[in-house]
């Protein structure tokens, strides 16, 4: 039997990077998705992958927080309860902190931290009933512990991304929820890393290379710890900051 046979596994950033790797994975795993993401032509032909009137997709800006309650709320009087929530969207601005406005910190913090904290609010509802062994998986960055230079505000909101999960771990265990995060290194199959390459020179982006033990990851390395996170293999781990990176971070 498949580890998450006939759960609703919702998914922001569903279109592309982690989110979309975690879609297909989730999909061969037995669960329905529910996909949330900005870029409709790319959910169109992932959806179109999946080949199962049990899933569903949604366009959705994060920063329309207004429009959270009425999506739940319609997954789950179509499917059901939400079974795990796995948080992949993410949002970089590369520069000093000299050249930054404070509308772009807000920015990164209402897509990065935000918006989890704000569908977990909902999901977690009294209304939804029994939440015991609900998941949640939270994609952070190894930029929560290990800083880099012109990232100042994707650091901060990826560190308060860690803080926040444990706290909610402590808060929803009394209803069996378990909340936990992922911080990856860089993948190289992702459109962060692809706009990455374009701001700096091969040399540049080589350093970065350099620092991995085990070289650059791809999303496959983070979407199968999101599978057993989601699954009921890792029902005694909750709080936990899981990081997947190549090594970097014990130099």
């Amino acid at each position: 039997m498949n580890r998450l046979e006939n759960k609703n596994i919702l998914i922001t950033g569903a279109s592309s990077g982690i989110g979309r790797e975690c879609t297909i994975c989730c999909y061969k795993e037995g669960a329905k998705v529910h996909l949330l993401g900005r870029n409709e032509s790319s959910l169109n032909e992932i959806y179109s992958r999946l080949n199962d009137e049990n899933n569903s997709y949604r366009i959705l800006d994060l920063r329309d927080f207004d429009k959270y309650q009425s999506i739940i709320e319609d997954i789950v009087d179509k499917y059901g309860k939400i079974d795990g929530f796995i948080h992949s969207a993410g949002y970089q601005i590369i520069q000093p902190i000299s050249a930054m406005d404070y509308k772009q910190y807000i920015d990164i913090f209402e897509v990065n931290t935000i918006s989890a904290f704000e569908f977990i609010k909902i999901i977690t509802q009294k209304k939804y009933g029994n939440l015991k062994g609900m998941s949640i998986v939270l994609i952070a960055s190894i930029m929560s512990i290990v800083a880099d230079i012109a990232l100042t505000a994707y650091c901060a909101s990826k560190a308060a991304l860690v803080g926040g999960a444990k706290e909610l771990a402590l808060e929803l265990a009394s209803k069996g929820i378990r909340v936990n995060c992922i911080s990856p290194g860089t993948l190289s199959d992702t459109a962060m890393t692809e706009n990455l390459k374009k701001q700096l020179s091969e040399e540049e982006f080589h350093k970065i290379e350099n620092k991995y033990p085990l070289g650059l990851g791809i999303t496959k390395d983070v979407s199968a710890l999101c599978m057993f996170l989601l699954s009921d293999e890792s029902e005694w781990i909750t709080g936990q900051n899981l990081i997947v990176d190549g090594g970097l971070s014990i130099k």
